[in-house]
């Protein structure tokens, strides 16, 4: 049954807070595998920095629930479940993304991998239409020593992001050509990547850009890392993205942008290092394993697509 009294919107950012709190409480459930309580703050303050990328629910006023495309979920608070929220996120949420010109709303469903387990989120999801995609996995590296210096094949050159010289647009281009063929649809838009690239807390030498040393302009592959710490207070490196456009594959670019980024955690002084993967891309989970990365937790994602419903 549906709720009359749902009326779903865009969030600002002075909502970050509920949606924080719907989140906590949906990990203390047990929702997320693999995921901390410093993750969900740190994701939370995203949402407050970019809240256009997602949707609230309200019931009579108060906040019941949240989509966010981007980072695959949706979360409803429990005192407002069996009501219609979730379904009216779902709903909404084509909508955007179908605006932002992707092909289906991709989610996180505990027990929708191999084995399924029976969950709440996968009958939530089947009756909807959502169907499995592909498994992202989570992996750790425990000790950064051990992972040899990058190296680039002869004829590139890797270097960190330049504010100044280099063309966003030609970046962003770069990137959605790197991911334009991966098992979940990802893309990106200048303005969006703007205001990443605007927030206080951005820090260009976190990003390698490798390019031929006769174009230094013309990036053609990238890694994106941050830091982070876990719930014990380890200081962690993230290796966020990595992407190389396909004629450049092959040569051991992806390698030497893992190790460029593994090698900037060990001059920051990290205690170790994380990476998100599709366990269908065996290659680039064969590389991760390479160099001592192993699996904590795999994270089932299910698709609807926005033109079939």
């Amino acid at each position: 049954m549906t709720d009359p009294g749902i009326r779903v919107r865009a969030a600002d950012p002075g909502d970050a807070d509920a949606i924080r709190d719907i989140w906590l409480a949906c990990l203390r459930e047990g929702a997320w595998e693999g995921i901390d309580e410093a993750e969900v703050r740190s994701q939370a303050e995203e949402v407050r920095h970019e809240p256009a990328e997602t949707l609230v629910a309200l019931v009579h006023g108060e906040i019941a629930g949240s989509i966010t495309p981007r980072m695959n979920d949706l979360s409803v608070a429990a005192a407002r479940r069996r009501r219609g929220v979730a379904t009216s996120l779902v709903r909404a949420s084509l909508d955007l993304v179908r605006s932002q010109g992707h092909p289906y709303l991709l989610l996180y469903v505990p027990g929708g991998g191999e084995p399924t387990r029976d969950t709440a989120a996968r009958r939530f999801a089947e009756a909807r239409g959502f169907t499995y995609r592909a498994t992202l996995t989570q992996m750790r590296l425990d000790d950064l020593r051990a992972v040899p210096e990058p190296a680039l094949p002869t004829g590139l050159v890797v270097r960190s992001f330049d504010p100044v010289r280099d063309d966003l647009a030609r970046y962003v281009t770069m990137m959605n050509a790197a991911f334009a063929d991966h098992a979940t649809s990802a893309s990106w838009d200048v303005a969006v990547v703007a205001r990443s690239h605007a927030r206080p807390d951005f820090d260009p030498t976190g990003i390698a850009l490798v390019a031929t040393a006769d174009d230094p302009g013309r990036p053609v592959a990238f890694a994106r890392t941050a830091v982070t710490r876990d719930d014990a207070g380890a200081s962690l490196g993230e290796v966020r993205l990595i992407g190389v456009e396909p004629r450049f594959r092959g040569r051991g670019v992806g390698r030497a942008l893992l190790r460029w980024s593994i090698a900037r955690f060990r001059r920051l002084g990290l205690e170790g290092a994380e990476l998100s993967a599709v366990a269908a891309n065996d290659a680039a989970l064969a590389l991760y394993r390479s160099d001592g990365f192993r699996t904590v937790v795999a994270w089932p994602q299910w698709s609807l697509d926005v033109d079939g419903t």
